[in-house]
């Protein structure tokens, strides 16, 4: 399953990843930042229907300088601690969030459109951020604008030994594809109001002909991963990944 699932990611093919049945018990729709479109955007959408999310490495964030957004929010209103407490947080510890951006050439931000703008220039930011010379918060800067419409989230650096959630199974999955390290993502929503079961998961990739894959596949990959998913090697002249 792994292995088919790495295929479609590199042919640019959506594939979908339940978490647990023991944390969210979603499924997200994952696909490549780097091959996203205005068709896979009104796709996410449509299928999907929670929340279109962009993810990015522990490792890319630190280049860039941003921090998680509980850490940005406590930071800013001090006398307001409690607001800001994850203990209740029902499927895990913390989230993943950061900034949500838009790419400095979009309009309003949110069309499938302006979002496949802010993606596919995130993702190339990514692909790019060893040659900027120490110039990446700068950079980042220059090309986006935050707050925006796409919310980009960010992978815990040791991968599974402190979060399972969607954030860092789609980002290890890109790395494990040789792939630019940044997943976008969005929970499958069910008609019922609630999110889409597994059954219903998995009969939609099958209508589709899409990979379903379960978190703790992806989590035994990684278990025996000597290089603990930071596996890609980034290649200046064509900015694109590819496995060690």
């Amino acid at each position: 399953m792994i292995k088919d699932a790495i295929e479609s990611l590199r042919a640019g093919k959506p594939i979908l990843i339940h978490d647990s049945t023991s944390r969210e018990n979603e499924t997200d729709i994952v696909i490549p930042s780097q091959f996203i479109s205005p068709g896979n955007i009104n796709f996410m959408r449509k299928n999907g229907g929670g929340l279109i999310c962009t993810t990015m490495t522990w490792r890319d964030a630190q280049k860039i300088g941003l921090a998680y957004l509980e850490n940005i929010y406590s930071e800013a209103f001090p006398q307001r601690m409690h607001l800001f407490n994850q203990d209740d947080l029902g499927y895990d510890r913390s989230s993943a969030f950061t900034l949500s951006v838009n790419s400095r050439d979009t309009f309003t931000g949110i069309s499938d459109y302006d979002r496949y703008l802010t993606i596919s220039n995130f993702s190339k930011f990514v692909s790019e951020i060893e040659n900027l010379n120490g110039n990446a918060v700068k950079e980042f800067d220059s090309r986006f604008r935050s707050p925006g419409h796409v919310f980009l989230l960010i992978a815990r650096d040791d991968y599974f030994n402190s979060r399972r959630g969607h954030t860092e199974l789609s980002t290890y999955m890109m790395e494990l594809a040789g792939l630019v390290p940044s997943a976008t993502i969005v929970e499958m929503l069910s008609d019922t109001g609630k999110s889409a079961s597994v059954d219903e998961a998995m009969k939609f990739a099958e209508d589709h002909q899409l990979t379903f894959i379960e978190g703790e596949s992806i989590i035994r990959e990684w278990v025996n991963d000597a290089g603990n998913g930071h596996r890609s090697i980034r290649h200046p002249a064509s900015g694109t990944y590819t496995l060690s």
